[in-house]
């Protein structure tokens, strides 16, 4: 009997993550610094020697044509505006929209269907999705992310040190340049997570809140309404598509 697992991968600027999928079951998944992508795979090849098709999700762009040929003969998409979809966007030119937020739509329609959803995405950006009721994606925003944040103040600075996000001891006043920059960094984003989301609710009502990426562990507790996705969430949309654009 030909296996039914699909390979789902999703490539970071970061990490590489790959999602062993039955159906709609996630049987094993799997996490690597991007530089080491092969040594997850030999394993993932050890362990499971057959699959019916993969999809890569890229924002990176180092490592796929490699990633593609080691993967070779498996019938494999990349996911993109021009597969077959379930829903339909605002977003001009289409293909601007990039392939992580593609399947984070995707996981709004299967898990969220016939609800306004806002899907925000935490990680070297911020992006914001909205998805409404009827599965028309009308548009959304971006902004820097925390690192991002603290790697400006630290190239347009003079004197400003580089420092790394941290969860826990921000102060909302700091009393070292140190403090301060944390404070500023980290309460930027949360009063700006905090203001978009009143704005988007004034003109969709019942919004459903998601917040996803790596980095929205940085929030030391969940935004008011707000849901914390899984870290599969990704996964579950590009499975999602895979299976939209699957022959039988």
């Amino acid at each position: 009997m030909k296996k039914q697992n699909n390979l789902i991968i999703d490539i970071g600027n970061t990490l590489i993550k790959y999602y062993v999928f039955n159906k709609d079951t996630i049987l094993k998944s799997y996490s690597e610094k991007l530089l080491n992508w092969h040594f997850s795979l030999e394993k993932i090849r050890k362990d499971y020697p057959e699959f019916n098709s993969a999809i890569i999700s890229d924002v990176n762009g180092s490592i796929l044509n490699k990633l593609q040929k080691t993967l070779n003969p498996l019938p494999l998409i990349l996911c993109s505006i021009d597969l077959k979809l379930p829903f339909e966007t605002k977003y001009n030119p289409p293909h601007q929209l990039g392939q992580d937020r593609i399947a984070l739509l995707a996981a709004c329609c299967l898990l969220y269907p016939k609800k306004n959803v806002l899907v925000i995405d935490i990680g070297s950006c911020i992006t914001y999705d909205l998805l409404d009721q009827d599965r028309i994606h009308q548009g959304g925003t971006i902004s820097p992310g925390f690192s991002m944040r603290f790697k400006s103040i630290y190239d347009y600075s003079g004197k400003l040190p580089l420092l790394q996000p941290v969860k826990e001891g921000n102060k909302l006043i700091g009393n070292t340049t140190k403090e301060a920059i944390q404070s500023g960094v980290y309460n930027s984003v949360s009063y700006e997570l905090i203001g978009i989301i009143e704005a988007y609710k004034s003109k969709y009502q019942h919004l459903t809140v998601i917040l996803t990426g790596g980095d929205s562990q940085m929030l030391s507790k969940p935004l008011k309404n707000s849901i914390f996705a899984n870290s599969n969430f990704l996964a579950k949309g590009l499975n999602y598509i895979l299976a939209m654009n699957q022959t039988s």
